[in-house]
């Protein structure tokens, strides 16, 4: 094993860092107290850090970051090396990244086996140990040339050349050290690999299998395998980051997000009974709706919003067969201006979204046709990163149907469908990182901030530090705009709003007269969302036999049927701020109507 630690902040002497520190690294050496494996790290030792410039002299992330690092590395303990004295007193930087090492078996023990190693800007440290790592199969992950520039015969020599090759084919820093991080544990289940990394103005960095802290104070940040016991400088507490995580760190601050853990498909969870079908040798439909989940839920969303003192209902319950056929002519209508916004949003960033996702897997939440993934699609089959896509829907009809076409259209596409209701039950296995989550078509407008709040939980938990979110949102705009979009002059709207009676009437032998209903359409400008009705026309009593409900309504009064939230950029970036997600795209039509965003997860 080793230790190592990342320093971002006003330029200091490395002695301040390495040295001075009671229990520092520099002690740590000799008398690690929190090593997991092996006493000692007498194998050799090294720092690396940004010359030329102050952290003072440049913008705060960004101090370093085009400016070459500078190495000193030894193969003997770092208490042995007379030099050092002189040096940590006299270095300074804005940024220093230092190691100490306990060489893996079967790994050499020259200096260039010592972190950090370099490539460009970057200093990388391993933490860590790979078992029989001669035999790793890393496939495509290297090419000969990469082999043979090897700094050193050693596990995390390897490790770089794989992470450096990531990092000059564009990944995303994150996302391409927790995609190897998943890619190494696959295959060696019982590797340790904690990764440190950086570029002078950010320090990123992975625990996996030991430990990791971090400390800040105004303007800095300490990241190092275990804590040393300086109490002065204004420092914080030292925090430890949990098992299987990413962090991010920058002089303004830290984030960290979940690597998620690799599984046997064995140890999948499962929250409902399944049923898996192979379609055919590319697709397979697992059911983990219960057989009365439709019957079940429908009972309980009528009792629970018939009841209360404003009415209401989902807006699920819209989409049977006559609804879907409606809904598919309101988004040709003239008025109805978001699918066409987002289509054209996706017809010209796909190939951008690839690039900066390089996804292996697509997951769609309500992915119904899976029309306009087909964008998606193309792009990353063109990127060539694409494996496998995966369509979460309530709709096992729908899901057969486009799957079936996908799998007809991509001879080398994998499909594997779920039929479930993605709010409360994600239901995602150990499907190839990284991954990328799309939830398009604004659906997240339908949730208030409640339930929004509950479901991007859901997707926190679900998601990995390698995995990117696409959210597809409608934004504020004139309220006749919006209004006209939700009510048409053809009527297609008021017929689609009307059709959740048919759905009562035909499922729970209710007795609504859609006649005596008016569909209404109001901009709430409290709330910023547009809010569907049905009003009744008469003091009227309608009966719903199924769940024993006698249901009066009062001439005028309203039903609610949908609510359809319109965002701002601030407000949304805060509001998935405060869920743990941070944006890192954001487009939009030329008209600003509509908007698609990337976001990672970010604590």
């Amino acid at each position: 094993m080793c230790r190592h630690l990342a320093y971002l902040g006003p330029e200091i002497a490395l002695a301040e860092v390495l040295v001075d520190p009671p229990h520092g690294l520099y002690e740590q050496s000799w008398a690690p107290r929190r090593q997991r494996y092996g006493t000692v790290n007498v194998d050799g030792f090294g720092f690396g850090w940004y010359p030329g410039g102050s952290a003072e002299s440049a913008p705060p992330d960004e101090a370093g970051a085009d400016v070459e690092p500078a190495r000193y590395r030894r193969a003997l303990p770092i208490w042995a090396d007379p030099n050092l004295p002189d040096l940590a007193r006299t270095v300074r930087s804005g940024t220093f990244l230092a190691a100490v090492r306990s060489a893996t078996a079967g790994t050499s023990q020259d200096e260039a086996a010592a972190a950090p190693f370099r490539d460009g800007r970057w200093l990388f440290s391993h933490n860590g140990a790979i078992p029989d790592w001669t035999r790793l199969p890393i496939g495509p992950a290297l090419d000969p040339a990469d082999l043979l520039a090897l700094e050193a015969r050693c596990d995390s020599a390897l490790l770089w050349a794989m992470l450096a090759r990531r990092l000059r084919q564009g990944e995303p820093v994150g996302g391409a050290l927790a995609a190897l991080v998943r890619r190494i544990a696959e295959v060696r289940p019982n590797a340790r690999l904690n990764l440190l990394l950086t570029d002078g103005g950010t320090v990123f960095a992975t625990r996996y299998g030991d430990t990791l802290w971090y400390r800040t104070a105004p303007g800095r940040v300490l990241v190092a395998s275990e804590p040393d016991e300086n109490t002065g400088g204004g420092w914080g507490e030292w925090v430890e980051v949990p098992e299987h995580s990413l962090l991010v760190a920058t002089r303004s601050g830290v984030r960290i997000a979940a690597i998620r853990p690799v599984r046997s498909v064995a140890a999948r969870p499962s929250s409902a009974p399944q049923e898996r079908r192979p379609m055919n040798s590319r697709f397979t439909l697992d059911h983990r709706l219960p057989a009365d989940y439709f019957d079940t839920t429908l009972r309980a969303d009528v009792l629970r919003g018939l009841t209360a003192p404003t009415k209401s209902l989902p807006p699920k319950w819209f989409y049977d067969a006559r609804g879907s056929e409606l809904f598919e002519e309101i988004t040709h209508l003239p008025e109805y201006y978001p699918t066409r916004a987002e289509q054209e949003i996706l017809t010209r960033r796909a190939t951008e979204i690839a690039a900066a996702t390089r996804a292996h897997t697509l997951i769609e939440l309500g992915s119904g046709s899976s029309r306009k993934t087909r964008l998606l699609l193309d792009a990353l089959t063109d990127a060539g990163t694409l494996d496998r896509y995966v369509p979460l829907d309530v709709s096992d009809s729908a899901l057969i149907q486009a799957g079936e076409a996908l799998c007809r259209d991509y001879p080398a596409l994998r499909v594997a469908a779920t039929v479930t209701d993605f709010e409360h039950d994600l239901a995602l296995a150990d499907e190839p990182g990284p991954r990328l989550l799309s939830f398009l078509g604004s659906t997240l407008g339908n949730l208030d901030p409640a339930q929004r709040a509950d479901f991007y939980r859901i997707l926190r938990r679900a998601l990995s530090a390698d995995d990117t979110l696409l959210l597809g949102v409608d934004l504020v705009k004139d309220p006749g705009v919006l209004v006209a979009a939700y009510d048409d002059n053809q009527g297609v709207t008021a017929a689609f709003n009307k059709n959740v009676l048919h759905v009562l009437n035909r499922e729970l032998a209710a007795d609504f007269d859609p006649d005596a209903y008016d569909h209404v359409a109001l901009w709430n400008a409290e709330a910023e969302r547009i809010e569907m009705h049905l009003r009744s026309r008469v003091d009227q009593t309608v009966k719903i036999p199924a769940v024993d409900l006698s249901v009066d309504f009062a001439a005028g009064e309203l039903l609610r049927t949908e609510i359809s939230t319109k965002f701002r950029r601030e407000a949304l970036t805060a509001e998935l701020a405060d869920a743990g997600f941070t944006i890192r795209n954001w487009w939009t039509d030329p008209q600003a109507r509509f908007a698609l965003l990337l976001a990672v997860p970010s604590r």
